[in-house]
């Protein structure tokens, strides 16, 4: 079977992938949620049975020593179970998994250990050391991000060619600017939205970014599943998430057509790539759009807004297995 390393969006936790990761976790997959805020990795258990988006319960995850770890909000819900070691450090036997649990030696990269919030180029390095530590013990993985977490794919993608990948999925993500012109604007909205965080707080901020049309079609949710998503993001500090945006902005990222040619590129490797959209998510889609056009795959989700896989899980599980196929 195959791994999956799960990147998250803005303001989320590994615990967003909770449906997700229990439904490819039961079909044999193991799954591997980085914590982009923080400094773990939350590994796949066979036995898991725990909740996913509005449920109670939390997955408990290995930690290096082989206890169990249970939500650590202080570092963004889960971001125990893996401790990235310094390449000087003695400590490089690293434990990823949960109820099965495999123990390997090789060191992640200095550079994945430090503060990923430096800049977008960190936390790329990062993801490019978790990939490799993956592909080591399980085999190429499967690369799939969401919203901002597709974002840092798609870049990681750019900067790190040649990572070792069974296949890639891109949901809700954008991939770069059009141009400086377009970098600009992004980089003013971004700074804009940082200070709106420290100035005001997470609470009043998300008061605000829960206004967005980009999340609308949410609003149709069930009230608990509403407050699971409200809660979750509500566990980081305001200059965390100032932060994230600042140094991980799209205004960092390479222009639109290069990324684009980064996925055309995995697919000369025999690499599967997907991007996916929901269709009442009209930015998402059109961008969708101008991937099919550029010879990529890409799916539009109907009944589906930014969020595809909190929206319509069931199809969004299709169209991971659709790129095993």
């Amino acid at each position: 079977m195959t791994a999956f390393v799960l990147l998250h969006g803005f303001a989320q936790t590994p615990r967003s992938w909770n449906t997700v990761a229990r439904a490819l976790q039961e079909t044999g997959h193991r799954t591997y949620a980085l914590d982009l805020y923080g400094a773990g990795l939350m590994g796949s258990s066979t036995t898991w049975s725990g909740g996913g988006e509005g449920e109670p319960d939390a997955p408990k995850v290995a930690s290096a020593s082989g206890a169990d770890c249970g939500t650590h909000a202080g570092s963004g819900g889960f971001a125990s179970g893996f401790a990235p070691a310094p390449e000087a450090s003695s400590a490089s036997g690293v434990a990823l998994g949960g109820g099965a649990t495999s123990t390997f030696t090789t060191p992640v990269p200095e550079a994945a250990s430090g503060d990923s919030l430096a800049s977008l180029a960190a936390v790329c390095d990062r993801v490019a050391a978790t990939v490799r530590l993956v592909a080591a013990v399980e085999g190429a993985p499967v690369l799939v991000g969401y919203s901002m977490g597709g974002r840092i794919a798609a870049e990681t993608l750019v900067r790190h060619p040649g990572l070792p990948l069974v296949a890639v999925l891109l949901e809700g993500a954008g991939l770069g600017p059009a141009d400086e012109a377009g970098r600009a604007v992004l980089a003013r909205r971004n700074r804009d939205w940082a200070a709106r965080l420290r100035h005001g707080g997470v609470g009043a901020f998300m008061d605000w970014w829960e206004t967005l049309p980009l999340f609308a079609s949410q609003r149709t949710l069930p009230a608990e599943m509403r407050a699971a998503v409200r809660a979750e993001r509500m566990v980081h500090t305001a200059d965390e998430l100032a932060r994230s945006l600042e140094a991980w902005g799209a205004q960092h990222q390479a222009i639109e057509a290069d990324t684009l040619v980064a996925l055309q590129t995995l697919g000369e490797r025999g690499v599967s790539a997907l991007y996916l959209a929901g269709a009442r998510d009209e930015k998402y889609a059109a961008l969708a759009e101008r991937v099919w056009q550029a010879d990529l795959p890409a799916s539009v989700v109907p009944e589906a807004g930014h969020n595809v896989h909190l929206e319509q899980p069931a199809a969004y599980l299709e169209a991971l297995a659709s790129i095993l196929a």
